[in-house]
């Protein structure tokens, strides 16, 4: 078709780089294959592709910040973003630092090819000049790291149990939807050194929002952190996972809410065992509660007691058919919180659903990813334990308590307790640090 290159084919996923490969071959189009945004960066200037076709949620290097290098070194080449997990807000960025197209994913291959045909024949015409790219992209450091702030590790006083430092062995990505915003979403985990914490990002920015209480902007049904204008909500499942599998050094990137995936932790857990874990050197603490703590309003309350571990003993009680429910749980086995905690679910009442989604909330929750009750019991799947509900507000707690960056070794009685009274005693924490 007398293009001067092949078109270049950037997923993670094989099977998509495979299956788009066969699509281009039958429609005349030579083709070339990268897993990832450093690997298409060197093809780029070997190949000098007629087009890149190009995925955002990559592990490693993502989509957009492989666009601006891609931009930056060859201006004048057409590149057509794919994702199925991208907010518009993601979309606009995309084109704002020079994609030609954005198509979501499954592919339409009429839309495509389509995509193709626009990016192929505009392709001078949309492309912006090199002195034009290099005002309007702020370039990170060459590792396309962003500023981190290691608040963990400065004073690290009430010293409990030492802990080995911990990380993820390689990067990783995750796909679903958020609870309460509704939209797609998803995450790049990132391996960080020693002595950094536990950070979220949103896809290619420069400003990380560390996962530490400083940061907590609101606790109403969920746990969000902000810094400027980074934010990240419902934090708090994957917060438990990593608390539970004593991760304490990780870059997350985020596009605004963490997904809701079953309503559980347990596909975090399944994640972290399949990635693995890499352990780093460096004094890490548990932070030793020495006197106790109490938090009460209302019906709820909290207390924070001397102990030689984590330990939480949590009552609900709610209306029939819930009812009362008491489960105490030890956290010092990662194996033994996959089983008895990760996998209990979110959990709502058919009562509420319409007040919540009237608040804006609740816009994601579907049959899958939430537990609803109804009068009777619950309408929408079987439970997984009989006492999931008090399973769960645990599974919160060890992600809410773990936003000083360490894990605490205390004792934790809690009563009809929820994310803003977990945040509470944990500042009162903060205050004995």
């Amino acid at each position: 078709m007398g293009h001067p290159g092949p078109i270049l084919i950037v997923d993670d996923e094989a099977s998509i780089r495979k299956s788009l490969e066969g699509v281009l071959n039958d429609e005349g189009y030579s083709c070339a294959l990268a897993s990832d945004g450093a690997d298409a960066l060197s093809q780029l200037q070997s190949l000098h592709p007629s087009l890149v076709l190009l995925d955002i949620w990559m592990p490693g290097m993502d989509g957009i910040e492989t666009l601006r290098r891609m931009r930056a070194a060859q201006p004048g080449t057409p590149v057509i973003m794919m994702s199925g997990h991208a907010t518009i807000s993601t979309a606009i960025k995309a084109t704002k630092f020079g994609a030609s197209d954005f198509i979501e994913k499954p592919l339409e291959i009429d839309l495509l090819l389509n995509a193709i045909h626009r990016a192929l024949g505009t392709q001078d015409s949309r492309s912006p000049a090199a002195g034009e790219l290099a005002d309007s992209i702020d370039l990170r450091s060459p590792e396309g790291m962003p500023e981190l702030q290691p608040l963990v590790f400065r004073n690290q006083t009430l010293r409990g149990a030492l802990m080995p430092q911990r990380t993820l062995a390689r990067s990783a990505v995750l796909y679903g939807q958020g609870l309460h915003s509704g939209k797609k979403s998803g995450l790049i985990f990132e391996p960080l050194g020693p002595n950094s914490g536990i950070h979220f990002v949103g896809v290619s920015d420069n400003r990380a929002v560390p996962a530490h209480l400083d940061f907590v902007e609101s606790t109403g049904y969920a746990t969000t952190i902000r810094l400027g204008t980074t934010h990240v909500a419902t934090i708090e499942h994957v917060m438990s996972a990593l608390n539970a599998y004593g991760v304490g050094n990780l870059l997350i990137k985020c596009n605004g809410e963490v997904p809701v995936l079953d309503g559980s932790s347990v596909q975090f857990c399944s994640l972290f065992e399949e990635v693995g874990f890499e352990s780093q050197i460096g004094d890490w603490h548990q932070i030793l509660v020495k006197e106790p703590f109490q938090i009460t309003a209302g019906k709820a309350s909290i207390r924070l007691e001397p102990c030689d571990a984590f330990e939480i003993d949590y009552t609900l009680e709610y209306p029939a058919p819930v009812g009362k429910q008491r489960f105490v749980f030890r956290l010092d086995d990662p194996a033994v919180y996959r089983k008895e905690i990760a996998p209990a679910r979110t959990f709502g009442f058919a009562r509420d659903i319409g007040l919540l989604q009237r608040q804006g909330l609740a816009l994601g929750g579907r049959f899958d990813n939430f537990v609803l009750f109804g009068e009777e019991g619950p309408v929408n799947d079987a439970l997984r334990y009989p006492d999931e509900p008090v399973r769960h507000k645990i599974m919160d707690m060890i992600g809410d308590l773990y936003l000083l960056g360490r894990r605490l070794q205390a004792r934790v009685v809690a009563h009809m307790t929820g994310h803003t009274q977990n945040i509470a005693v944990l500042k009162k924490v903060r205050e004995a640090l």
